[in-house]
């Protein structure tokens, strides 16, 4: 059952989004974490709530940085703490991508 569903919400957040379902999973965590208000994310913070390798995680965020959906920064105090930010246009993608996300996991689970 969760191949067979984590495979369509592949399919249809690439098909109709242009998202993976790895990246949809950061832009949730990230639009929750940051709300609309700018805030921002530690990725030590994601990396704990994602199911991904730290390597994995951070070719995922870039991919993300590339499409303009993330933005990265580094923090003043700690130059290996890394903080993520949602953009508008991430936030937007995200928001557009939820109801499909949402409705495969209800055709799978209803």
């Amino acid at each position: 059952m969760y191949h067979t569903t984590s495979c369509e919400l592949e399919s249809e957040l690439q098909e109709r989004h242009e998202l993976g379902l790895s990246e949809f999973e950061v832009l949730k965590i990230l639009s929750r974490s940051c709300s609309k208000g700018g805030g921002k994310a530690k990725m030590k913070e994601l990396e704990a709530e994602m199911y991904l390798s730290q390597s994995a995680l951070s070719r995922t965020v870039t991919r993300l940085e590339k499409d303009g959906l993330v933005t990265r920064a580094t923090c003043d105090f700690d130059r290996r703490a890394m903080f993520l930010m949602l953009t508008p246009a991430g936030q937007e993608r995200y928001e557009a991508a939820q109801p499909t996300y949402m409705g495969v996991l209800r055709a799978h689970f209803a």
